[in-house]
């Protein structure tokens, strides 16, 4: 079986380590989801405002949970992360994650969780 390497992720990590080693893990995690959440988004919503933590992630997308999942899953895949489906409740992701801060730090928790893990 052949692993496929998406080199878009490849490149972004690459990037990022760049920038953010100096700054820490929570600047990394920062500038990643700030990367993900741009790329879904509604076109107009980010352009208007520079995201920062207490962004409105339902205002950002629009309510589109669709957008929403795809920037969730790149994220999880990014960081390397799994988490049980209990942890991501259907049809309540906006209530989950209401700012953009709500989902740095659940990405941070699983980081920080998955590396005393290993």
């Amino acid at each position: 079986m052949v692993n496929i390497i998406d080199m878009d992720q490849v490149r972004t990590k690459k990037r990022m380590l760049q920038v953010a080693r100096p700054k820490g893990i929570e600047y990394e995690i920062y500038l990643t989801v700030v990367k993900y959440v741009d790329k879904h988004a509604q076109p107009d919503s980010t352009n208007e405002n520079m995201m920062t933590t207490s962004s409105d992630l339902a205002k950002v997308y629009n309510g589109d949970r669709k957008q929403f999942k795809a920037t969730y899953h790149e994220l999880l895949h990014y960081w390397k992360i799994t988490v049980l489906d209990e942890e991501f409740p259907t049809d309540e992701e906006f209530e989950q994650f209401p700012k953009l801060g709500d989902l740095c730090s659940f990405i941070d928790r699983k980081v920080q969780q998955d590396k005393y893990m290993s």
